[in-house]
């Protein structure tokens, strides 16, 4: 009987520590476009907890208050690392060979306001630790342009 409780009070505390809900690392950061009173942001996340591949997201914004703001030209490259002894990464999409253990993927708009880039990060080696994802955004718009970068770090 009391191996019986113990273990339903094992699987009870798993199951209770698997249903909680994880959060998620991010950066943001923001710059003003010259002469538009509008910011280009930019916003790095990745997942917090991962047992083998962890999704990541970027993006680039340029907003006016509250309100997109469109411009002529809109640039996102999300730099994804893994951090550890002898790291490697892969990546979906592929994105550009950096070295080993980071890789970058680049989106430009025309005419919108946003450009995002998602997907997930496969970080290997013997003692990999973490990833850091970095969103590097800029905008242009009648001759100016803003740039804005941010880094989510585990």
């Amino acid at each position: 009987m009391k191996k019986t409780l113990l273990t339903a009070g094992l699987v009870t505390v798993l199951v209770a520590g698997s249903a909680m809900p994880t959060m998620a690392i991010s950066d943001t950061a923001s710059t003003p476009l010259p002469g538009t009173r509008a910011k280009v942001v930019v916003n790095a996340w990745h997942c917090n907890v991962y047992a083998d591949k962890c999704s990541f997201k970027t993006s680039t914004k340029v907003m006016k208050g509250r309100k997109a703001y469109n411009v002529s030209k809109i640039t996102n490259t999300a730099t994804v690392k893994a951090n550890g002894w002898q790291a490697t990464l892969s990546l979906s999409p592929s994105g550009t060979y950096v070295s080993e253990n980071t890789r970058q993927v680049s989106w430009t708009n025309e005419n919108t306001w946003i450009a995002d880039i998602s997907g997930i990060a496969d970080p290997g080696g013997s003692l990999n630790t973490s990833i850091t994802t970095c969103s590097d955004g800029g905008a242009f718009k009648s001759g100016v342009k803003a740039f804005a970068s941010a880094c989510a770090n585990d």
